[in-house]
């Protein structure tokens, strides 16, 4: 078998002396774990009388983990799964979850816990992305039938501001959101809108009883 070399041609080799110099050598390749195992030929035209060769693709790293869980490099090079670290089949991630209850995943990204940011979070908003746009009505009314309280989470002591879920989809369906399991979640930030309104609808009626 001839081998052609790139100082003997003086210019780069094709795609097909490539193959005929290399891929000659060996006819497949197959993975089991962190093994990489080289399959040679056991073609007579091929001067090559050799066994099947591994290579360890991962050296001196165990790895350990639990299904969905995310891994982690830890002291020593080890891998291993984060608890309530999670990913699922369909791409969501939950962090700091418990997955004795909060699996599966509903939304992309769901995050257990309080999240800090050095910037705003921020929400698409260009009239070129909407449809159908229209000015709410009746802000002030709705406003009107809110109830703000104040509560703490189940097992938890501190006490915080919000919404009943159950309450506030009677009046702003558009804003609460249910689960796969059955939980109502709120979006704060569209309440705004309907303040801004309110707002808006009171400062008329000021206005009103000013000129009488």
């Amino acid at each position: 078998m001839a081998i052609t070399f790139r100082a003997n041609k003086g210019q780069a080799l094709t795609y097909s002396e490539m193959d005929t110099n290399l891929g000659s050598y060996f006819y497949s390749s197959s993975i089991d774990g962190t093994i990489l195992t080289l399959h040679y030929t056991g073609s007579t035209a091929v001067p090559v009388d050799k066994q099947d060769h591994d290579i360890q693709l991962l050296s001196n790293i165990s790895i350990t983990g639990t299904e969905n869980r995310i891994v982690k490099f830890g002291s020593g090079g080890s891998l291993a799964g984060q608890a309530g670290f999670i990913t699922d089949t369909a791409g969501n991630v939950g962090i700091n979850i418990d997955e004795s209850t909060d699996l599966p995943l509903t939304y992309n990204l769901e995050v257990s816990g309080s999240i800090r940011a050095s910037q705003g979070v921020l929400t698409n908003s260009d009239e070129r992305l909407k449809d159908n746009i229209e000015t709410i009505d009746g802000g002030l009314e709705r406003v009107q039938e809110l109830r703000g309280v104040s509560f703490n989470w189940t097992n938890q002591e501190d006490k915080t501001l919000g919404f009943i879920a159950q309450e506030i989809k009677e009046v702003l369906p558009e804003v609460v959101k249910e689960d796969n399991k059955g939980f109502y979640q709120v979006d704060y930030s569209a309440v705004v809108p309907v303040l801004v309104e309110a707002i808006k609808d009171l400062k008329a009626e000021i206005e009103e009883l000013k000129n009488k």
